[in-house]
């Protein structure tokens, strides 16, 4: 069971992600963003996960306040943000490119043993 949760909640997701994943056939455009807060709200306890994956330090902290009394395993994949090129279209889908592909070897070098 996979959980897509961030630190914000209520977020419309950035039209360059939408794009880019489109590109792999991975359709965002009805993804909602729920944050750790939501999913806990919704009955969902972050601590009965096996692990989780924090994409940058604040996330990382975050997930830590959740599961001081778990045995949930968390993981930092350090991933920045795509950087945004005001006036430059090209560059800025570029950026986001990049990160979509940077995040993909990293879920198949983690999940390598459960992939096809």
């Amino acid at each position: 069971f996979v959980q897509s949760t961030g630190i914000y909640n209520n977020l419309e997701i950035n039209g360059f992600s939408i794009r880019v994943c489109k590109e792999i056939d991975v359709e965002l455009k009805r993804h909602q963003v729920k944050s750790l807060d939501e999913l806990e709200k919704q009955g969902g306890f972050v601590g009965a996960f096996d692990l989780a994956v924090a994409l940058t330090p604040l996330a990382l902290e975050k997930i830590r306040g959740y599961t001081r009394f778990s045995s949930l395993q968390i993981e930092l994949w350090e991933i920045e943000e795509p950087s945004t090129i005001e006036r430059d279209v090209e560059v800025t889908i570029m950026a986001y490119r990049k990160t979509r592909d940077l995040i993909f070897r990293k879920i198949k070098k983690r999940f390598k043993d459960y992939l096809r």
